[in-house]
């Protein structure tokens, strides 16, 4: 028999469930009396559990208190969790300190069984968040004022949340954010020490170091340029870069086929012909620099996502949960804002759009913990203007773009609209940071690039780079009209 139930009904429905929630109180109370007794056991669960993570709400506020005088390097014994907890006023509320001396004194503290217990009590409390969002997705799909696509929105962030064992409303004292700077630096340093970055590099070392170590979470990277420019074929070349360096990346390509992207790849080899390749009359050295080129991209954890529903915002945002639920995911980049949709939400202008997606990208950002580079197009010069570097206000009439990004970068090539005013440009560009929070900005850093627009390389490869191309293997079919845009 099918149960029928109204929407109204979702409290009474969670109520009825309540008594079945999963818990083990038991272990439970076992944690709380090792942690009293050994309080050196706290650093064998800090990782496991956290306040919520406890059925009972009073063993939830005393662990919140053995907590709190842990993060202050205090003691943690029945006395000191005692008065922590009539400093935060929950005294009576954990049940006195009658209840807490009962839970020390009934049983042994056993340190070896704590992490065991710990994690059935996680395991516990994540079945019942289970449970709690089973029932808001009922009631928000019988709710038919509710848009289907914003509950399926709702289900991949709780999802993610719940994964990843954290609360997305939860807010912290100044103390404890200081504490986590104070220590992420500590890691870094430590990290660089050990040769481990913790930055994503680009590719282009003064581009790297303009960074402070390149591609950092949770930045939103706004790469913005005039059609042309090579914005494509730059992600390209940073999505490689990323995962030569053992990063997950995730393209996804809005524009291009899969197959269309991965040629790219293949064609950063001079000697094989674009023409050639897609003619079907490659030469035997072609196919054995192909074979070369294949193997050199074939094991990158590089992850490429074509399909029509990526054009969504809710489909970006939906692949990108399920490879981080996954630990599969360290940078995302998306080619381009232009093509991204919204569903079926209605706009006044596609200005108000834009800072939608603009908008949920960068909290996307900060939820997984991972950058997110969103390419852009400007505007293409009118005929006659005289062509100048791209600036921030040339990101205004595309929404809130520029408010959002936490990176503005434009790619600036002069050469390719004049050869014969701007020689020196030639097989040569700058990419300007427009904006970075973190750092300078209006810095331009110069790139080099073969006349195919094929491959790219920084100022510190570029004198190895010119010698190895005047030795290239010359292809059947000269390439310099080939324009990969």
């Amino acid at each position: 028999m099918t149960m029928k139930r109204k929407s109204s009904d979702n409290s009474a429905f969670i109520s009825e469930q309540a008594r079945l929630f999963p818990r083990e109180t038991d272990f439970e109370k076992s944690i709380l009396r090792t942690l009293l007794l050994e309080p050196e056991a706290y650093d064998l669960v800090s990782n496991i559990l956290k306040p919520e993570s406890f059925y009972d709400k009073q063993h939830e506020l005393l662990f919140a208190a053995i907590r709190d005088l842990h993060d202050t390097k205090s003691p943690a014994s029945m006395i000191d969790a005692v008065q922590q907890l009539r400093k935060r006023g929950d005294l009576q509320k954990a049940g006195g300190a009658s209840y807490i001396s009962e839970i020390t004194t009934q049983g042994i503290a056993d340190i070896r069984e704590i992490e065991h217990r710990a994690r059935i009590v996680a395991q516990k409390h994540i079945a019942r968040e289970l449970i709690t969002l089973a029932a808001d997705i009922q009631e928000r799909a019988f709710d038919e004022t509710q848009d289907v696509s914003d509950t399926l929105e709702f289900i991949e962030t709780r999802l993610t949340e719940i994964t990843m064992n954290r609360s997305g409303s939860e807010s912290i004292e100044i103390s404890e954010a200081v504490s986590l700077a104070i220590q992420k630096a500590a890691q870094i340093q430590e990290d660089r020490q050990k040769g481990i970055s913790n930055a994503i590099p680009t590719g282009i070392d003064t581009l790297t170091r303009e960074l402070y170590g390149g591609w950092k979470a949770p930045d939103l990277i706004i790469l913005a340029a005039r059609p042309s420019m090579g914005k494509t074929q730059l992600a390209i070349h940073f999505a490689k870069e990323a995962a030569q360096a053992g990063k997950e990346i995730l393209f996804i390509s809005l524009e291009m086929t899969a197959l269309q992207l991965v040629n790219r790849l293949l064609l950063e080899d001079d000697r094989i012909s674009a023409y050639n390749l897609a003619a079907g009359q490659m030469s035997q050295q072609e196919w054995e620099a192909l074979g070369r080129q294949a193997g050199e991209i074939y094991n990158l954890k590089l992850r490429i996502s074509d399909n029509p529903l990526s054009r969504e915002l809710s489909g970006i945002l939906s692949e990108a949960r399920r490879l981080k639920r996954k630990g599969k995911l360290d940078m995302i980049i998306i080619d381009y804002l232009g093509y991204i949709l919204t569903g079926n939400q209605k706009f006044e202008r596609r200005q108000l759009e834009i800072a939608r997606i603009t908008g949920a990208l960068k909290s996307l950002a900060k939820e997984l913990d991972v950058p997110i580079m969103l390419l852009c197009q400007l505007n293409r010069p009118e005929k006659g203007i005289s062509i100048r570097e791209p600036q921030l206000h040339d990101l205004r009439e595309s929404g809130d773009i520029e408010q959002d990004a936490d990176i503005v970068l434009f790619i600036h090539r002069p050469s390719y609209y004049d050869k014969d005013k701007y020689p020196e440009w030639e097989g040569r560009g700058e990419i300007i940071i427009g904006k970075y929070r973190e750092g300078m900005r209006s810095q331009a850093v110069n790139f080099y690039h073969d006349k195919r627009f094929k491959k790219i390389w920084g100022e510190e490869k570029q004198t190895n780079e010119n010698a190895r191309l005047r030795n290239f293997y010359e292809p059947a079919r000269k390439e310099e009209d080939e324009m990969p845009f």
